[in-house]
């Protein structure tokens, strides 16, 4: 096994990029101002600028029958010089079903933070195979938007 490139830590003002690689409950109604809540908190509690990826709230039903798409969400993420991270807004049961469709080239020529949890880890074993180390950590919507505060 080569050893894994390790991405440069964040910088207060830098950008992150909301994206749902699995569950897409960020985008159905009831969870909107929940995402929000995440994105707000990102921003006041550690200075980061928060965008999503195109799909990252197009919602549970359109995300499952596009996986190609929350690929192609990934690979823009990972193109766009001004994304220095990529958080997972929730875990799911899913994520599997992007493999066909990443780019492992992409994320070895463009190592950058990618932070989730839960099955997350189908994606967290795309960046080890592309050899760049990813961070098992907080999804935006738990705990970061969790009722009360963080």
């Amino acid at each position: 096994m080569h050893p894994l490139r390790k991405p440069k830590k964040l910088q207060e003002g830098d950008t992150v990029a909301a994206i749902s690689i699995s569950g897409g409950r960020a985008g159905d109604a009831d969870m909107l101002e929940r995402y929000q809540t995440g994105k707000k908190r990102l921003e006041a509690i550690f200075g980061l600028k928060v965008t999503e990826t195109p799909h990252a709230l197009s919602g549970s039903e359109y995300l499952y029958r596009n996986p190609k798409a929350r690929a192609d969400d990934l690979h823009q993420a990972l193109l766009d010089p001004n994304i220095k991270a990529i958080i997972a807004n929730m875990g799911g049961d899913d994520s599997y079903r992007l493999l066909p469709f990443i780019d492992y080239g992409l994320i070895a020529q463009n190592p950058k933070i990618y932070l989730g949890y839960s099955d997350i880890s189908s994606s967290h074993n795309m960046f080890t195979y592309a050899g760049v180390s990813s961070f098992y950590g907080p999804n935006l919507l738990t705990p970061i938007a969790q009722p009360a505060e963080l």
